[in-house]
Order: C-alpha cells, then sequence, then structure tokens
C-alpha cells in the first residue's frame, strides 16, 4: 500500500512524505512575519505539489503528492520543512472510539463482519478522521461498509499500543491476497485538494489494470530506463513465528523449506529470519502468515531499479511519460539487452516505489522477482 501510489509489494503502505523541502522567502505570497508564520502555519497547512506540462487537463497540472506542513527551520534567507503524506498523519491515530477509552478499565471493542478488505481499511480511515472529534482530514474513504467475507473483531481498547491505524492498514494489506493501497490526491474545486483512498478488490488485489502495461526498455548506452540496476537477495529456509502472549506464553509456529539443502549436491548456506505478529491470538491466524513469509523468502530475489526522464518526448514532441501518467502498482514490460548478467528478453514487473527531486528524473524501483539462476 503506498501513499499516494508511491509504494506497493512490500506493501507496507510506504510514506510519500517529503523532507528537507525548502521554500526562499520570495517564493510566498506574503510580505510580514504573521502573514508569513499563517501560511506556513505547521500542523495546519497543507502543501500540494503538481506537474504542470503540455497537454495538461487541468491548468494547474496533475496533482502528486500532497501532505501536512511539519516543524520548519527558518533562516534569514528561506525555510525548511517536511510535509507528512497520508499515511504518516494516519501513524499518529489509534482505532480507539471517542469516549470509550477511560480511567480504570476500557473494554471497548471496535468489530466489523462481512466486509471486503478494503472496506474494513476504509472504515478504519473513517473511524480515525471523521469519527473523531476534530479528526477531519480531506480523505475520500471510498469504500466504507463495502459488503465481503472478512471481519475483524480484534481491535480492543485496552489493546492501544497495536492499535496504530497505520499499522493495522499495513497489516490488512499484507495478509495473503491482500490489496494494494493507496492514497491520491486530486482537485476537489476550485481551490481545494482532497485525497482518494484507493485498493484493489478481493477478486482482483492490484489497481490500474485497465490499460496495457507501460514498455521500458534498457541497453547498452541508451533505453528509457536509464542507469538499470538489479539487486538480489538471498533465501531463507526457515521461519520463526511469534504471535500474542507475554514471555513463555507467547504463541510460536515455524515454518520451514530445506529441499533446497538436503535435495542438493552444492546447497546453499542454511539462513533462518523471525517473524512476530504480537495482534495474532491463535495458530490459525498466526501460521498461514509465517508460511507466506516463508513463501516470499525461500528463492534468491532480483529486483531491478532504474532511473527514466518524465520530460523524455516522441519524434512528435509529444511527452513520453509524464507525471500523473503512471502511477506504482502498474504493470510495466522491461525490455533489456545486453545486460552482463541477465538474459535478454522481456520482464513482467510491477512498479513499486518513485522517488526524486525537483529535476525531471524519476527513480523507479520494481517489484521483487524470482532471480534467474
Amino acid at each position: 500500500m503506498g501513499d499516494f501510489g508511491f509504494t506497493t509489494t512490500k506493501k507496507n503502505l510506504g510514506d510519500a512524505d517529503a523532507s528537507n523541502l525548502t521554500l526562499p522567502w520570495s517564493a510566498l505570497n506574503a510580505d510580514t512575519p504573521a502573514e508569513r508564520a499563517h501560511l506556513l502555519s505547521m500542523g495546519r497547512r497543507a502543501l500540494c505539489s503538481a506537474w504542470v506540462y503540455d497537454g495538461v487537463a487541468d491548468s494547474r497540472g496533475m496533482p502528486i503528492m500532497w501532505g501536512a506542513l511539519g516543524e520548519r527551520e527558518d533562516t534569514w534567507l528561506d525555510t525548511t520543512f517536511p510535509i507528512y503524506s497520508p499515511m504518516s498523519l494516519l501513524d499518529s491515530r489509534y482505532a480507539i472510539r471517542d469516549g470509550k477509552f477511560v480511567d480504570t478499565k476500557s473494554t471497548d471493542t471496535v468489530s466489523w463482519t462481512g466486509l471486503s478488505l478494503r472496506g474494513l481499511a476504509s472504515n478504519l480511515i473513517n473511524l480515525a478522521t471523521n469519527q473523531k472529534n476534530g479528526g477531519t482530514l480531506p480523505f475520500d474513504c471510498t469504500y466504507v461498509n463495502e459488503p465481503g467475507n472478512h471481519q475483524r473483531t480484534d481491535y480492543q481498547a485496552w489493546n492501544v499500543q497495536n492499535l496504530n491505524v497505520k499499522t493495522l492498514l499495513t497489516n490488512i494489506a499484507n495478509v495473503q491476497g491482500g490489496p494494494d493501497m493507496t492514497f491520491r490526491p486530486y482537485w476537489s474545486d476550485d481551490g481545494h485538494v482532497r485525497c482518494r483512498f484507493l485498493a484493489g478488490s478481493d477478486a482482483d488485489v492490484y489497481l490500474d489494470m485497465d490499460h496495457a502495461p507501460i514498455v521500458l526498455n534498457s541497453f547498452p548506452g541508451g533505453g528509457s530506463l536509464e542507469d538499470l540496476t538489479i539487486s538480489y537477495a538471498l533465501p531463507y529456509q526457515r521461519v520463526y513465528g511469534t504471535g500474542a502472549g507475554t514471555d513463555a506464553s507467547v504463541l510460536t509456529t515455524l515454518a520451514e523449506d530445506l529441499t533446497s539443502i538436503t535435495g542438493s549436491m552444492d546447497p546453499p548456506i542454511l539462513r533462518e529470519m523471525t517473524y512476530s505478529d504480537s495482534d495474532a491470538a491463535n495458530l490459525g491466524v498466526l501460521k498461514p502468515k509465517v508460511r507466506a513469509v516463508l513463501n516470499a523468502n525461500k528463492v534468491t530475489s532480483m529486483q531491478f531499479t532504474g532511473n527514466i526522464d518524465v520530460n523524455d518526448t516522441d519524434s512528435n514532441g509529444t511527452l513520453l511519460h509524464p507525471l500523473g501518467s503512471f502511477w506504482p502498482g502498474e504493470v510495466f514490460h522491461l525490455d533489456v539487452s545486453g545486460f552482463p548478467t541477465l538474459p535478454d528478453g522481456r520482464y513482467e514487473t510491477r512498479l513499486m516505489e518513485m522517488s526524486g527531486d525537483q529535476s525531471s528524473k524519476v527513480k523507479l524501483k520494481f517489484d521483487v522477482m524470482d532471480a534467474l539462476f
């Protein structure tokens, strides 16, 4: 799940934050200290970054990122501050109903039954914003109460340390069959921006599957995907899982696949890892998660990264890949030839993450895939 779609699998919902954003005082439409302080009110104002290019549908540009202004550092010449994305804002909200966390004991339980996974996620966002006194944010909780066959009955007020909404959304995204999730900004009227929560359905967990894959190529000395890098990760053969409980009462389970070690004359080195989910109170919940972790890590994996120039044009001067025309979660076809350690061919993957600065170069990171050896 990614803020504005800037991160997908491993989902973890990403952080579409911007740090060290520096503006000269001349960039502000303000002349007095009071006016500047008003425009840059920390924790009150928000900033939307839009990409403007020839042919964009709205003259204000395509909204790309939205975030609340964080703590400033002011100098004589400029001001520097971060912007906090929707997911970062939800990191400081908890799935507790107003008035239900009280002195002595808090026994309230938030539960939903018969909803889709994205319906559950929308209900959590709605609880954390619209249903809290003073908690409203410009978020569209798109799938509130959408029917499905899932339930959540374990949001108990006394367990507040584990009810961080960002964490709960991440858990939903990362369950087996969990959907991609993202926030995307849009112009809601002439003067305002809202963020629409989007997620894949229970039937199709991916986003943006309604158009043809985007094709990029890379070859010695050129290509639309520049500076191609391939990173590898070694596999794990055993995962130790722990769930709810304290001390000796902690729930445990093991998942392992030693086939690559016991079935080979040239075996790899045994590697073990751990997985913990303090919300998993029974084996039926914990064991599938641990098995999923093992399945995701039991073979050597590889990952493509590279850069594109969003100002690149075709022979007619039309932009090939302007910002806003693609988002993480979308399918890409990477045509690679001449790479020293990779067979020539087309590699189908999904965009996992976008990052960049104020230039036209954007770094793309793609989903992890099984290595070809």
